[in-house]
């Protein structure tokens, strides 16, 4: 077990180095990952059905305690996110696959790295995990919504085909792990320490299978689809940082409430693209597993360093010694 834990640690204290070194290998060798290209809905299962299986009552407390932060997540992700990815592709002019993925991007639930994200950046973990949980059940019916509101401006988007799609491959997994854990979590307490590790891993195969899969598109198209895509994650940043501003948010809720709005679940993207459209509909979806994950731990960095510097300032005003 402390295999496991070890792996967790450097797992997440490595995360953004982690994920830039898949994103190479998929990049050069496209054949490493290729073959979980095959598996991604049912990888995508078994992470969402991990997280169900590691929930708690207590990780809904915070809906119970400020169900209006909860909604003002998932008013953003559903609302603004489809929004601000529907006016990048106008702005850019995005070929009509290729804007149909960056709205899929913006159509789907909070990322399943975003909790992570947010413990490292000393945001509100409570509210990032509740948030989480409320915004992916009830993707089934705000995604297929959102994407034919936006996304019909570009493709024919079957509302009821891509609902049955998000029940398979996230209500089932979560409700079947969340049902497990509540009714046997005493007998299920050891599988929760190597839990983490397969989600880990798991995500990390999403991720290089949805880069491998659009090898060729990523390196023809450059700069440009990354450039959208962190345009697209800066602006959940950005509204959300104006909204907690406007309600005067705390520190922690408004780095929570940010990361969960910007970091999109990239793989159900990716694996919704590539079920009901084309590779090439999944190629913001691969751009943006890299780059939600990256923009995430690096701001996260910032806030820790920002807090270390407010820390030593408050340590030296009261005379006492400060870390170096």
């Amino acid at each position: 077990m402390q295999v496991f834990k070890k792996f967790n640690h450097t797992f997440t204290q490595y995360l953004s180095f982690i994920v830039v070194g898949v994103a190479i290998i998929s990049l050069a060798l496209p054949s490493s990952f290729l073959w979980a290209a095959g598996y991604l809905t049912n990888i995508l299962q078994f992470i969402m059905f991990t997280m169900g299986l590691t929930m708690k009552p207590a990780d809904f407390s915070e809906v119970m305690k400020k169900p209006w932060q909860v909604f003002i997540v998932v008013l953003a992700q559903y609302l603004f996110m489809p929004l601000s990815a529907f006016v990048l592709s106008q702005l850019f002019q995005l070929p009509s696959e290729v804007a149909l993925g960056l709205i899929l991007v913006g159509c789907v639930p909070g990322g399943t790295s975003s909790n992570v994200i947010a413990y490292l950046a000393n945001g509100d973990l409570p509210l990032s995990i509740s948030a989480t949980s409320v915004s992916t059940l009830i993707a089934p019916f705000l995604t297929p919504v959102m994407l034919s509101l936006y996304g019909g401006a570009y493709l024919n988007v079957d509302f009821w085909t891509m609902f049955l799609s998000i029940v398979q491959v996230v209500l089932v997994p979560v409700v079947t792990g969340l049902l497990i854990s509540l009714f046997l979590g005493n007998k299920t307490q050891k599988a929760e320490t190597v839990l983490p590790t397969l989600s880990s891993l798991a995500v990390l195969l999403v991720l290089g299978a949805t880069v491998a899969v659009n090898q060729s598109n990523l390196l023809s198209t450059g700069p440009v689809i990354f450039l959208v895509v962190w345009l697209h994650n800066m602006s959940g940043y950005g509204i959300s940082y104006l909204v907690c501003g406007l309600l005067k948010r705390g520190k922690a809720t408004t780095r929570s409430i940010a990361i969960e709005v910007g970091i999109q679940n990239t793989g159900l993207a990716a694996s919704l693209g590539l079920a009901h459209f084309s590779p090439v509909t999944a190629l913001a979806a691969a751009a943006g597993a890299i780059v939600h994950t990256l923009f995430g731990t690096i701001y996260a960095s910032l806030c820790r360093r920002k807090d270390s510097k407010e820390l030593n300032v408050s340590k030296a005003s009261a005379g006492e010694p400060v870390q170096a």
